[in-house]
This record gives structure tokens, sequence and C-alpha cells, in this order.
């Protein structure tokens, strides 16, 4: 009887431990206030989840840009979850956003002269490709509902190391040594 309860003990604790760790990765602290004169400014993205929230207040229907500045430290597979919130209560929308549109571009903010991608903030994970190490920046474009004077949306970004030729070739060279090894096995059991 013992034994089945450390057992679920043991499976409750590393539940617990994985939800903390997925809790607490990677939220950034993000300087700038979104505007064209001073973008966000989220630093160096890694392969743990920097994340920048924003709240933003105004008149039902008005537009927002705000812009992100982001550095991608060497050549990487980069991805970019989005998220808008909404509350509506009794038919009335009182925080939302709607047409959140997000712009990536190479530079830094008003410097930049290549778009890599565009995409719109369905609360989807968006593949923005395969981007050279160096500046990068975000534009961030919506309106409030035409109730809301409120919207909240967060904007995650993380690079994936991309794999370079050589560790396939190192990958493959492995497996052949393997079969080898169990051929050779084979071969030995026979006599």
């Amino acid at each position: 009887m013992k034994k089945g309860f450390n057992f679920k003990l043991n499976l409750a604790a590393t539940a617990v431990l994985m939800t903390t760790g997925v809790a607490n990765a990677g939220v950034a602290n993000v300087n700038g206030t979104g505007t064209e004169s001073n973008p966000y400014n989220m630093g160096i993205i890694g392969t743990s989840p920097s994340i920048l929230a924003v709240t933003l207040n105004g008149t039902p229907g008005s537009s927002f840009s705000e812009y992100v500045n982001f550095t991608i430290p060497a050549l990487s597979i980069t991805t970019n979850p989005v998220n808008t919130y909404a509350l509506n209560l009794g038919g009335f929308n009182l925080l939302g956003i709607a047409g959140l549109t997000i712009d990536v571009w190479n530079d830094s903010h008003l410097n930049g002269s290549t778009l890599y991608s565009t995409f719109s903030g369905k609360n989807a994970t968006n593949f923005i490709g395969n981007l050279e190490a160096g500046q990068y920046y975000l534009d961030i474009s919506g309106y409030l509902g035409n109730s809301a004077s409120s919207g909240q949306y967060s904007v995650a970004l993380q690079t994936l190391p991309i794999q370079e030729p050589e560790n396939y070739a190192m990958l493959l060279a492995g497996l052949g040594l393997v079969g080898l090894s169990a051929r050779r096995r084979k071969k030995i059991r026979k006599f």
C-alpha cells in the first residue's frame, strides 16, 4: 500500500514542478513605452520565451500602433505566439482588441527596410522564419472594440537553433556504426 502512495506522491510532485517551470518561463522586463519615439525593447531573444504583455486604454474604436525592438543572437528559427484578451458583460465588449496585426521588420524601429512576415493576432503561434543574427522589430497595430475602452494583448518571442549539416552527418555516421555493430554481433552468434 505504501509503494502505491509514494508513486502517486512522486507523480504529483513531478506534475507540480512541470507546471511551475512553465508558469515562470522567460517573462521579460521590457523597457520603453511602445511609442514611435520610445519603442519597447525585449533585448536578446533566446530559447526560453520572452513575453511582452500590454494593456491599452482609449476611446471605443480608436486605433493604435506600437513598436517592439529585439535582437536575435544567432541564425535561428523564430516563432511568435500572439494572444488578445476580451471581456464581454451583458452584450457590451468592455475589454477587447480587433484587427490586431503584427509586422516583422529588420533593423531597429524606423530603420527597417525588409518586411519578413505579417500575421494577425488570432491566438495562434506564428512561424516568422529563419532569422539571421541581428536587430529586428515588430510593428503592432489594431483598434479597440466598438464598445471597449481598454484592450490587452501579449506577444512571446522564442528562437530555436537550426541544426547544421555537420550534426546530421555525425548522426548518420553514428547510426551506421550501430548498424555495423549489430551486423557483427549477428554473424558471431551464428558460429
